[in-house]
């Protein structure tokens, strides 16, 4: 029984890890994203005085602006970076604690759930392109691209939140701010 367990939690930590490497990922997109929009708006500015508008700047700095929020999603909840109430939980004993725990990873994925049923109906809806976000070759962005990154993250979230439960049931810790407990080892 001892061996299964070891091997549960090895899988179990595996997981986690890379749902927190990924996590880094998002982190790293949601910088390109801001540093992209900086750009953008500094290159604005700059062009003013000399008469020069570049009038697609504005609909990809809006694009990027949402790409950011929605990368954020996922890169906020699994490093941690949301508001916690742990001077609270820490109060309720352990029992409190793995009572908030479970709690809070089941509101996590309830929400990621109801918003990844509502992705057919968002993804209908978004007819149509981005008025203005050229790409490369011409065309217009589709505006369903504007949502993709939403929807990936509301999945992640709720494998991550599914695999601090799994972490629960076979006895692993769970993960504190600002360290990942397993990447430190």
């Amino acid at each position: 029984m001892s061996e299964h367990k070891n091997i549960l939690q090895r899988l179990v930590t595996g997981a986690d890890r890379a749902l927190w490497q990924l996590g880094g990922v998002c982190l790293w997109l949601c910088n390109l994203c801001l540093l992209a929009m900086l750009s953008l708006t500094a290159a604005t500015f700059l062009l003013r005085p000399f008469d020069v508008s570049v009038w697609w700047f504005w609909p990809w700095t809006m694009v990027l602006f949402i790409w950011l929020s929605f990368f954020g999603f996922f890169a906020i909840y699994v490093r941690l970076k949301d508001v916690r109430i742990d001077f609270l939980v820490k109060r309720l004993g352990r029992a409190g604690n793995i009572l908030s725990r479970l709690l809070s990873d089941a509101v996590g994925a309830g929400v990621s759930v109801v918003l990844l049923q509502q992705a057919p109906t968002v993804m209908a809806s978004a007819a149509g392109f981005v008025e203005g976000a050229l790409l490369p070759w011409g065309d217009e962005l589709p505006r369903q691209a504007l949502f993709a990154p939403l929807f990936v993250s509301s999945a992640l979230v709720a494998l991550t939140a599914l695999t601090d439960i799994a972490k629960c049931c076979v006895g692993l810790p769970e993960n504190t701010a600002p360290l990942h407990p397993e990447a430190a080892s």
